[in-house]
């Protein structure tokens, strides 16, 4: 990204980001949230790519698995899950720049279209599709996943990772996705919660899911229960809620053990805590050179408090990136 956009977009999404928190009116988040989610998609894709591929979510780890491994599986396994096939056409909710659409399109056959209310995410996924011969199935749409402009029941299946946790308005996403699926079709949302561990009361807890919110264009994250209710809220019937990472994960390898450099390789060392803090120091110093555009460090830094808030609540336990809600459309 050059210097004019990447500048452009820090100074939309800090304004954005003003707004949303100085307003305590629904309607005013639900309208700015989108922008202001692009905008940080615009300031840190560039970042993801480098630290994380293709895939920008996290995975249950399982013993001697890498972070790529466990994400390829787990999307096969959501594809499974939903037993898609050659004759589904699929909702790929918040898909990024692609990577789960190309796994899950490869692995069971499905035509899927990719919803995406980034310009730039989009151009880099279609890139990637064409490049794995999947252009005659996948295709991608740019909208706000809150306001779909499509008939109702147009979906046999949809999916997610880890995008409804930008949504400002939980009930409003479910209520749309429930509105494009097919009766009896069914969804799998992998999302970011708030476990039974968390404790509004407790001041440590607080100012840790605030810094996940402030550094991830994350708005009130949900607890697990809570988001049970809003996809029941929402017309769902729920047939499994779990926290993946509790129930399929390892307690020795840990979701957040990408972010502490314990999985380290070459490929994984932006992702590492010497690897970010190097980034940050060597962002800054491009910066000053000219050589990277202004806001990089900005970005930079703004990514690595992301990360520490992220390990800390694993550690602690208060929070996970992998809650799994599979869920029918009534007939």
């Amino acid at each position: 990204m050059n210097q004019d956009k990447l500048q452009r977009a820090l100074q939309d999404y800090r304004r954005l980001k003003t707004i949303s928190e100085l307003s305590s009116e629904d309607h005013v988040r639900v309208r700015e949230q989108p922008q202001l989610v692009s905008r940080f998609y615009d300031a840190v894709t560039s970042f993801f790519e480098f630290g994380w591929g293709t895939t920008f979510h996290f995975s249950p780890r399982r013993p001697r698995e890498n972070l790529v491994k466990s994400q390829l599986r787990h999307d096969a396994e959501i594809g499974q899950l939903l037993r898609l096939n050659s004759d589904m056409v699929v909702g790929d909710i918040g898909c990024g720049v692609g990577g789960p659409l190309i796994t899950i399109a490869q692995t069971t056959g499905a035509k899927i279209v990719g919803i995406n209310f980034n310009r730039r995410q989009i151009q880099r996924g279609e890139e990637r599709v064409r490049r794995a011969g999947l252009k005659d199935t996948c295709s991608f749409l740019y909208t706000d996943y809150m306001k779909i402009p499509l008939d109702d029941s147009i979906f046999d299946a949809l999916y997610s990772f880890e995008a409804l946790c930008h949504a400002p308005d939980k009930r409003l996403a479910l209520r749309e996705l429930f509105r494009i699926l097919k009766p009896n079709g069914e969804v799998a949302i992998v999302d970011w919660a708030l476990t039974d561990k968390f404790d509004p009361d407790n001041h440590q807890h607080a100012a840790i899911r605030t810094q996940i919110e402030n550094n991830n264009a994350t708005p009130e994250l949900p607890t697990t229960e809570s988001y049970v209710d809003s996809a029941r809220d929402a017309g769902f019937d729920v047939i499994v809620a779990k926290d993946q990472q509790t129930e399929e994960g390892n307690p020795a390898t840990p979701w957040y053990m990408a972010l502490e450099g314990r999985d380290f390789s070459l490929s994984s060392m932006a992702r590492t805590p010497f690897g970010r803090a190097f980034t940050a120091r060597a962002t800054h110093l491009f910066e000053g050179l000219k050589v990277a555009p202004a806001g990089t460090s900005e970005t930079a830094r703004m990514l690595n408090a992301a990360a520490d808030a992220l390990v800390e609540a694993g550690r602690l336990g208060f929070f996970t990136p992998s809650f799994l809600i599979h869920a029918r459309k009534p007939n």
